[in-house]
């Protein structure tokens, strides 16, 4: 069985695709999305985040959700294509382009580690996820997976970018999106075939989701006395872009209080492990192992004074390891990020000015800008069956939700 294959995608039709699709809400503010739902009914945004005029039940949200996408497809704002197909992406903008194609996949590949992840998760995030794909019975949005590059397959989907894209637009992130359908069965048995030389794939961005989807797979097959190991919750979408095409950004940290800390206190306990320097302007670092550090209107470069400990060696010598073990933890005592509320996460697409506004605005004490995890360390973690910690990586672009449903109904 070939590794990535040809589905029919449910679409929004013609025009429809920049007003239905959406990206992932981090690029969005809260006043776009409220004024954007309210502009675009058949938005994929009323389905995850409603505007409700009172307060609604879990239950009638999710039955709300269900009757709003039931209407997407009634009503022909979405459409079933009639051929297994594949589906080529393009995700540009001026300094970065990268051509990958949406499929399916067997659950069971993720499940065998044939498709590795390389993060923790939030279990309830992840429960979240699975409600709401057991309610829609369908995966909106596709895991974002990396591959070794192949330069035949590379090639290949290169190749049918050369024709008239069926949905071409800039959307809410800022990015270009562009979609070719393929369903020419030469085509897409060639493209099959060439996959077949991968014999490994990353999860990049949906470990969430993707996690969501292996107890949706296991759910319906107890729910199945037929089971046969074929039926559409067996499969997973899952968008696929070589490695050297995928970008990884900054994911900084903000945190809330000093843990009663001075200032000044808090840079002299900073300063038993780390260098710290003052800097003139916003501190971005260029290399692994060194961190902003913004506080009380004020740039400060910290670098680790000694090589990590013996436990942090190796492959766990992650700068997010290393900012953990030496501060938040002995310092601001942040134990579990997973569970602490004085910690948040700011991807590097919103710049160093975000961490700037946070701080000064009083929401938070401090900021951490990091340097971005490299692409070695993921496909490393995932090789070796180690996790990072959670928001360890900010891919992007990310594919959008929505241009291409998998639908889970026969």
């Amino acid at each position: 069985m070939y590794l990535a294959k040809p589905f029919k995608g449910l679409r929004p039709e013609g025009e429809e695709a920049s007003s239905v699709s959406i990206p992932s809400t981090d690029h969005l503010s809260e006043e776009l999305i409220k004024s954007y739902k309210e502009n675009n009914p058949w938005s994929y945004l009323n389905i995850f985040s409603p505007n409700y005029k009172d307060t609604k039940s879990e239950s009638e949200i999710e039955a709300g959700a269900k009757k709003r996408f039931e209407l997407m497809k009634n009503n022909q704002v979405l459409g079933k294509d009639e051929a297994k197909s594949f589906y080529v992406y393009k995700i540009s903008t001026g300094d970065h382009s990268q051509i990958g194609m949406i499929a399916t996949a067997k659950v069971s590949d993720y499940d065998d580690l044939h498709i590795r992840g390389h993060e923790k998760i939030y279990v309830e995030n992840s429960q979240k996820r699975f409600e709401q794909i057991k309610n829609l019975n369908a995966q909106i949005g596709p895991i974002y997976v990396v591959y070794p590059d192949e330069a035949a397959l590379d090639a290949a989907l290169k190749e049918q970018t050369a024709g008239e894209p069926t949905y071409s637009f800039d959307a809410l992130d800022g990015y270009q999106h562009q979609l070719w359908v393929v369903n020419d069965e030469a085509t897409v048995l060639q493209i099959s075939e060439l996959f077949n030389a991968v014999n490994r794939t990353y999860v990049a961005d949906g470990h969430h989701r993707i996690a969501a989807l292996s107890r949706f797979a296991e759910y319906r097959k107890h729910q199945n006395r037929s089971h046969t190991g074929q039926e559409p919750y067996n499969f997973f979408m899952m968008a696929l872009f070589p490695k050297s095409q995928a970008r990884i950004l900054d994911y900084n940290r903000l945190i809330k209080d000093l843990f009663g800390y001075s200032s000044s206190d808090f840079i002299e306990q900073v300063e038993e492990h780390f260098v710290v320097e003052k800097q003139n302007a916003p501190f971005k670092p260029t290399a692994l192992g060194s961190f902003g550090m913004y506080l009380d209107n004020s740039w400060y470069s910290i670098t680790l004074k000694d090589k990590p400990e013996e436990s942090l060696s190796g492959l766990m010598n992650l700068d997010i390891n290393i900012l953990h073990h030496y501060l938040l933890d002995p310092i601001l005592d942040i134990g579990d990020p997973r569970r602490d509320t004085r910690i948040g996460f700011i991807a590097g697409f919103h710049g160093l000015e975000a961490i700037e506004k946070k701080v000064d605005s009083g929401e938070v004490e401090v900021g951490f800008s990091f340097f971005p995890t490299p692409m070695e360390h993921v496909i490393n973690f995932a090789d070796k069956n180690l996790t990072m910690p959670p928001k360890s990586t900010w891919f992007d672009p990310k594919p959008l939700d929505g241009l291409v449903t998998y639908d889970f109904e026969d």
